[in-house]
């Protein structure tokens, strides 16, 4: 009796097995929506353009500044050595838009540098005055915003408002006895949005 249950019992596991196979291999029915997705692509209303100090003398070489064709993508070279070193007027940030833009950075990539170093992109609002204290970590003075990039992360740098432009500059610190690295770079985003979310 009890050997007949267990073969029943086991015929109905079969039979289960092979129902939900079916059921997964062929479905009954696929039912059809139409969506249609629209772009219409815009002139790009925030731009880079070269700062004062592009291309002027450096340590070594020049200050590398590079704009995309479209001048929406920013490259940097810079040389500089130990203590502070100052590159001023690199690239400006310019708003052609009617309206306003709040603009994050996001650090991707941080810079490799030695312990104690710090590299900071500052973006220098009007008036454009710039404060020299607070090293080898620049601070916030009213018209000038900084964000380290030697720890990845996403930062506020405020609202870029209608036809207004900010100056950029790059500050650098290299503790001295330090091994200086052959090259470093820190990859970044500069996000900018009509809306006040945080950028994913």
């Amino acid at each position: 009796m009890v050997g007949r249950r267990v073969g029943a019992w086991r015929k109905l596991a079969v039979l289960a097995v092979a129902l939900v196979a079916l059921s997964i291999t062929f479905a009954s029915v696929f039912v059809y929506y139409p969506v249609t997705a629209t772009i219409s692509p815009v002139p790009p209303p925030v731009k880079f353009e070269p700062g004062t100090n592009a291309g002027q003398a450096d340590l070594s070489g020049t200050i590398g500044v590079s704009i995309g064709v479209d001048e929406t993508s920013l490259t940097v070279t810079i040389h500089p050595t130990y203590q502070t070193a100052i590159y001023k007027n690199v690239s400006v940030i310019k708003n052609y838009d009617t309206k306003s833009y709040n603009v994050w950075i996001i650090v991707r990539t941080a810079a490799n540098l030695p312990s104690g170093s710090n590299l900071s992109v500052c973006f220098v609002k009007s008036p454009y005055s710039r404060s020299t204290t607070n090293f080898p970590v620049p601070q916030y003075t009213g018209t000038m915003e900084c964000v380290s990039l030697t720890a990845t992360g996403t930062y506020s740098i405020g609202t870029l408002d209608a036809e207004e432009k900010w100056e950029v500059d790059v500050y650098s610190y290299i503790p001295e006895g330090a091994s200086l690295p052959s090259t470093t770079e820190a990859r970044i985003h500069l996000v900018y949005s009509p809306s006040s979310e945080t950028p994913p």
